[in-house]
């Protein structure tokens, strides 16, 4: 499955750059949204620098125009962290 969203993804890399950018900056903005809704604990702001270290990760290998393979990589790689504590907020 990762394989063929690979081989779309380095088929329509500057296509996708911006939809993909939209979608870590709404869900790492979620995540913001329900760390901060309270007062933050130790525990939360852990959280909260795991979101923004994987978002920004993302990001910046994009602006160094790193290999679309390990864009690929850290955009999954920032998703899956970033749904993971949606999902904790949540719960």
């Amino acid at each position: 499955m990762l394989t063929k969203a690979y081989r779309y993804f380095s088929g329509s890399y500057y296509q996708l750059i911006p939809l993909t950018i939209i979608i870590q900056a709404c869900i790492g903005s979620a995540v913001v949204y329900f760390l901060l809704h309270g007062i933050p604990t130790f525990w939360d702001m852990v959280q909260l620098f795991c979101c923004v270290a994987a978002t920004n990760m993302y990001l910046g290998a994009i602006l160094g125009q790193i290999h679309v393979k390990k864009v690929f990589t850290l955009f999954i790689v920032g998703l899956i962290t970033n749904l993971i504590l949606l999902i904790l907020q949540l719960v």
